[in-house]
């Protein structure tokens, strides 16, 4: 067994840039680090700070636009100038990283099954139908629910919080030394963190792995890691251990970071207010093909029945676990996918209305996802990925106007107007997240269903779009439908907060009301592992 003490990576003056039209721009600028093994080294820092372009630069992995300078030697090997061959016997087998949004990495033509076994395939050998059974027990391992099942399905049949636990399966395939985990609990609920987490740290004592873990939930961070390095703006501020990070922080911006937590509260609509957003008795189905020997088509419900009123001005926050069908609700509820039950949109019943009918109600009815890369096409600029709807609700405009309506969307969702002519690749998770926020309220919408919208933002920056979003809702009377998993987030920003799991409503009411005397078992579970309780 490797000793603790034995640094297994040494990063020394590590620079990464990328070249986009408006120059070179300095992600990383020269940092140190060293990782040793067995232990869990915590990388933190707000949205754009160089945490995850810092791995992707060690892996080899940037965009065609990136560089790399400096030197990253893996147990003496140099990392920085390996070809992609030589960088692949390392890659996926010695040091192995899970992203931060799933839904980019798993290639949706294949079943998650087969992507598990593909490492495994090509580092150890043999075949896929060999590797099954090691593939099933990683999909047990991550609390995957019927792992002979789910080995056959595709990733757009999983839940957010699903897909993320396949990526983590497939980066332990080949019980690596190095995992590197980019944000690996941003979209699971907080039963299911705990035990992701406790899975690491079991795996990570019984093999002598080491664990990178690049996060902006420092309360993760307090009970994971043993050491944490800051970043900011592509600058280490501050390193030391856990405890003395959290007890005695030098920095002023780690203790801006420390003292970040959502606040405040959502005030309810005025009595009266109209209903804006009707679904009474949504069911939502879903086929997953014939049975066993060729039997009868076989159906999973998603949605069970349920009802929902959202109001002008009201902020409904839904929570749940997982394929709790928190987001199929949301999705169905503006006719995005089949469904059946009566649903209306002010006073017009669009129950029945087909995708043509649809479009010309989209502009007011707008859906902010939960995978932000997965929905900006890397082909267009920022400013072009904003503006699309433009082109359809508002055609008359130039293209001077346009331009300028997305300088105007950028700044008010924090991001600089300039960077519209830079391309999503070349952005954090967080800053992504902002744009997918702000290509829906360029539209100026009645409704908008926020579907995780603050999952990958660290905590500062949360503080900031909860307070953009209540603006923009009481500067235009916006009704918000908040689907989120993060408790802290949806307490400061609801008014009235639903309850699901199994597709069903368990428990609804005032945000207060439900926060402070909740009245189901799931919801004292779910409050209870939210705020350590």
């Amino acid at each position: 067994m490797t000793q603790p003490s034995e640094t297994i990576l040494a990063v020394r003056d590590l620079k990464v840039q990328f070249s986009t039209p408006d120059g070179v721009v300095e992600a990383v600028k020269g940092i140190d680090l060293d990782v040793r093994a067995g232990e869990t080294l915590a990388v933190v820092g707000e949205s754009g700070s160089g945490k995850s372009q810092t791995m992707m630069g060690i892996m080899g992995l940037l965009a065609r636009n990136g560089g790399v300078t400096g030197s990253a030697r893996y147990r003496g090997k140099e990392l920085i100038g390996l070809s992609p061959k030589a960088l692949n016997e390392v890659r996926g087998s010695k040091i192995t990283m899970i992203f931060q949004e799933p839904m980019t990495s798993l290639d949706p033509l294949y079943t998650i099954g087969r992507q598990i076994a593909e490492p495994i395939v090509h580092h150890r050998g043999g075949s896929f139908k060999q590797a099954r059974a090691r593939v099933l027990e990683l999909l047990e391992l991550v609390g995957i629910p019927e792992p002979e099942r789910r080995i056959d399905s595709y990733p757009h049949e999983l839940s957010g919080g699903q897909r993320q636990r396949v990526m983590i399966a497939m980066a332990l395939a080949n019980e690596p030394d190095l995992l590197i985990a980019d944000e690996p609990t941003t979209a699971l609920d907080v039963t299911i963190q705990a035990q992701i987490l406790d899975l690491l740290r079991s795996l990570q004592e019984h093999f002598g792995m080491a664990i990178v873990l690049i996060t902006h939930d420092l309360g993760i961070v307090r009970h994971f890691a043993e050491r944490v390095v800051v970043m900011r703006r592509g600058e280490v501020v501050e390193r030391g251990t856990t405890a003395d990070i959290f007890e005695r922080p030098q920095a002023d911006y780690t203790k801006m970071l420390l003292a970040a937590e959502p606040s405040g509260r959502k005030e309810p609509p005025p009595a009266g207010a109209p209903i804006v957003l009707e679904g009474l008795n949504v069911t939502v189905d879903f086929s997953l093909g014939r049975g066993l020997l060729g039997g009868p088509a076989v159906t999973f419900r998603a949605v069970d029945g349920v009802s929902i009123r959202l109001r002008q001005g009201q902020t409904i926050g839904i929570v749940g676990e997982s394929g709790s069908g928190k987001s199929t609700l949301g999705r169905a509820l503006l006719k995005l996918i089949p469904g059946s039950g009566y649903i209306s949109f002010g006073t017009t019943d669009i129950s029945k209305f087909d995708r043509g009918a649809m479009r010309p109600l989209r502009r007011q009815l707008q859906l902010v996802f939960q995978d932000p890369y997965g929905s900006l096409s890397p082909r267009q600029t920022v400013g072009d990925v904003i503006t699309e709807g433009l082109f359809v609700h508002e055609p008359e405009l130039s293209k001077q106007e346009r331009d300028q309506r997305a300088a105007i969307a950028l700044q008010e969702v924090g991001l600089d107007p300039a960077w519209r002519n830079r391309y999503p690749h070349e952005f954090s998770g967080g800053q992504r997240q902002r744009i997918a926020i702000a290509r829906a309220m360029i539209l100026k919408p009645k409704v908008v269903i926020l579907d995780e919208p603050t999952s990958a933002l660290d905590r500062s920056v949360q503080g900031q779009v909860i307070a953009l979003l209540r603006d923009l809702q009481q500067a235009h009377g916006l009704s918000y439908i908040f689907i989120s998993h993060d408790l802290s987030v949806v307490k400061a920003m609801a008014d009235y907060v639903v309850v699901m799991k199994s597709g069903r409503i368990v428990e609804e009411g005032e945000t207060d009301a439900i926060f402070e005397k909740p009245g189901a078992s799931y919801t004292k579970a779910l409050i209870g592992a939210a705020f350590n309780i």
